[in-house]
């Protein structure tokens, strides 16, 4: 029988994505923190956000002059926690996307893929911890569960010596959790780079202000070439695999 896990054991990973539809580059993000450590993660996400941001949902398509300054504070919230909350991303270029090699001709299977690649860093990255796995609600024909048991099988493939180490996996609604606020933060700094957005003549100066803040606070100098493996804020460019003809 399976035992419950000590909480300090336990890591949460809250993941959201960028838009799969509308622009070339899909972006995913996550952020972990450890289980004990939620509260004061809301805590001072909250904190940031006053006085400009004292309800409703932070979130990057809302990002304004106005309230420029709680955006930038809230991202700091990950920068100056280094022992709280990391970020992990990956970027893939749709075009390249085969779907019918590799996918069953269906789109879907191949986002959750990228939902399960990003999830099997994290655990490789944290081997001491269990995880409790919460992706941005979104309607699919998967559920969550179905994605635990499919990381589970993984990490037994490759051998991870962890009893089950995804314990949990469950939709979150952005609007109420505070962590996913952060993840579509971040995410939209770097698609917007990934996508162009900031070279446009009518790109927008507080998203670009942003965008520049993210990348400056993660001293990264060309998104496009990722980051290292480990870190605070590391960011991951996927190569996919390729038809054989």
């Amino acid at each position: 029988m399976r035992v419950a896990p000590d909480p300090t054991q336990i890591a949460e990973i809250y993941i959201d994505e960028s838009s799969q539809t509308q622009h070339r580059y899909l972006v995913l993000g996550g952020v972990v923190v450890a289980f004990t450590e939620r509260t004061r993660l809301d805590e001072l996400i909250m904190a940031a956000r006053q006085p400009e941001l004292p309800e409703g949902e932070a979130k990057w398509t809302k990002v304004s002059r106005s309230k420029l300054a709680a955006y930038k504070r809230i991202v700091d919230v990950l920068f100056d926690n280094t022992d709280l909350v990391h970020f992990h991303s990956l970027f893939v270029d749709t075009t390249l996307l085969d779907h019918r090699s590799f996918n069953d001709g269906d789109r879907e299977i191949g986002f959750n893929k990228e939902i399960y690649q990003l999830a099997r860093k994290f655990s490789q990255l944290y081997e001491n911890n269990l995880f409790h796995v919460y992706p941005d609600r979104r309607r699919t024909s998967q559920p969550p569960e179905e994605l635990r048991l499919i990381l589970n099988r993984g990490c037994r493939k490759d051998r991870d010596s962890r009893d089950w180490p995804f314990r949990r996996c469950q939709f979150r609604d952005s609007d109420t959790t505070l962590p996913l606020q952060l993840v579509d933060i971040l995410i939209g700094a770097l698609a917007f780079r990934l996508n162009g957005h900031a070279d446009a003549p009518n790109a927008s100066p507080a998203k670009l202000e942003l965008s520049e803040h993210v990348l400056g606070r993660a001293k990264i100098r060309d998104v496009w070439r990722g980051t290292a493996r480990v870190g605070l804020f590391t960011v991951w460019p996927r190569q996919l695999r390729k038809r054989v003809s």
